[in-house]
């Protein structure tokens, strides 16, 4: 029997963002066709720049997305206040934070292109209005 969905989105696995993700998945475009999940640390941070072991951990995740499930369209979703990129970086201001990360979910997208590249890649960014994840402001960064 196949499982198809169009799409898999790779997200941090912050739990305060949780209600807004949910929100966002059911209100967007993006999400039309059904969506698979990576949810770990950091989201792409490990694809961008973890060893060799850790990228392709991810890559084999991505893999059953898109070869299994027949995935065509790739979200990558970072957020601010994220605690994976506070562990290796200590971010004075809130345009620094999104700079670092934008840079490396083009990183990952460069990387899943070169074992993927007919799948679209779409870079968000998640800018927390609260500490708390109650409010989320989505930009698409790359479509």
């Amino acid at each position: 029997m196949l499982h198809n969905c169009k799409n898999l989105l790779i997200r941090c696995m912050d739990f305060r963002l949780n209600n807004e993700v949910d929100r966002w998945t059911k209100e967007s475009d993006l999400f039309k066709g059904g969506f698979d999940v990576v949810s770990v640390a950091g989201a792409s941070k490990n694809l961008a720049d973890g060893s060799e072991e850790i990228k392709n951990s991810f890559l084999k995740n991505i893999a059953v997305s898109v070869d299994l499930h027949q995935a065509e369209r790739i979200i990558i979703f970072h957020h601010s206040d994220c605690g994976a990129y506070a562990q290796s970086y200590d971010f004075n201001f809130l345009k620094k934070e999104k700079e670092k990360q934008i840079e490396d979910m083009k990183k990952a997208r460069e990387i899943i292109l070169e074992k993927y590249p007919k799948v679209e890649i779409v870079l968000v960014w998640g800018e927390m209005k609260d500490e708390q994840g109650r409010e989320v402001e989505f930009e698409v960064i790359v479509k």
